[in-house]
């Protein structure tokens, strides 16, 4: 096995093999280790450093390869939704159902997704009307008819 003599021809296998192991084992992980060994067997395959580089290339190029691409390969993988910047923009264009009368001069209540909150509106809306949720402005609600 003349081929495994050589030193970057067993990082690209190490690498092909920590790749496979990846499919074994969930998790995300280890393929990061996999490119480390690759990107190591190309710099063995180029410049041919000694073996405690080789040891420092493999180390920085995987941390670096889990750092810069785990999150992006786990947001594509799994399809993980972007957080949310304003938690209070679930509540805009939402339809709650007024509970108690509210007029343009007095706040009233509408309920949103089984709570109650206090709401305020533009026009005089009666009790049981749906109402369309404009915005949020602390725990008031500020509604139209829907």
């Amino acid at each position: 096995m003349e081929i495994l003599s050589n030193v970057a021809v067993i990082w690209f296998v190490a690498g092909a093999a920590l790749l496979l192991l990846e499919f074994i084992i969930p998790g995300v992980f280890i393929l990061f280790f996999g490119i480390g060994a690759w990107v190591t067997a190309l710099c063995v395959y180029l410049f041919e450093p000694s073996l405690a580089v080789q040891f420092l290339i493999f180390s920085t190029s995987s941390v670096l390869a889990l750092i810069l691409l785990r999150k992006v390969l786990l947001k594509k993988l799994y399809k993980m939704p972007d957080a949310v910047d304003d938690p209070d923009e679930e509540f805009i264009d939402g339809i709650g159902e007024c509970i108690t009368n509210i007029r343009p001069d007095s706040d009233g209540k509408v309920e949103f997704k089984g709570t109650t909150w206090s709401a305020s509106a533009g026009t005089e809306i009666n009790m049981g009307t749906k109402v369309k949720i404009i915005r949020k402005v602390g725990l008031l609600l500020e509604v139209e008819p829907a």
